[in-house]
């Protein structure tokens, strides 16, 4: 007797449709914690530079041409650079510790978008027969989504939440159905 005339065993054993499937598998999406250590690394970083930048100033100052205007000229410039690694530091470490903690949980009942932090989670539940649309806006240089459900409830993400969002709106797209609006 041939087996073929069975359904194969797994996870997948008697579904019939490629949405069904895709609900079926369970996925976890995180931010990679390579880009999420780089984001830090480059941080901290950012802080030496400032503070190099700052001794540049004094060692310029102290130098033997005093004040000229050559001095002042370079002296303001490494001023300018060490102001802006200053305060681009704590914006790098911020995103970075935000985005490490961001994830995207789908399985068969729906979607948990979590874009909260550890102390404070903040998780909205969106069934798959409750998604009402997915739309995508570009808004300055980053990509924004948008997933809504049909009470009004919507997680919002972008390049700025998660490193690679499109790939985020597509998995939820094959498991909804939906086409990706471009609003």
């Amino acid at each position: 007797m041939s087996t073929t005339g069975f359904p194969a065993p797994g996870p997948g054993a008697g579904i019939t449709s490629q949405i069904a499937m895709n609900r079926a598998t369970p996925v976890v999406l995180l931010n990679s914690r390579f880009l999420i250590a780089v984001l830090m690394i480059s941080s901290i970083l950012a802080a030496v530079f400032a503070v190099c930048m700052v001794l540049m100033v004094f060692s310029i100052f102290s130098s033997g041409g005093g004040a000229s205007g050559g001095n002042l000229y370079n002296a303001l410039w490494w001023g300018a650079g060490a102001l802006a690694f200053g305060y681009g530091r704590p914006w790098m470490w911020k995103l970075s510790r935000a985005m490490a903690n961001y994830r995207v949980t789908m399985d068969i009942r729906g979607v948990v978008v979590n874009l909260g932090t550890k102390k404070q989670p903040s998780d909205l539940f969106l069934a798959w027969d409750q998604i009402a649309a997915i739309r995508h806006k570009r808004i300055g240089n980053a990509q924004q989504y948008w997933v809504i459900g049909r009470d009004g409830s919507e997680a919002r993400f972008s390049s700025h939440t998660f490193f690679r969002p499109k790939k985020v709106a597509r998995l939820i797209q094959e498991r909804t159905g939906l086409a990706i609006q471009e609003a």
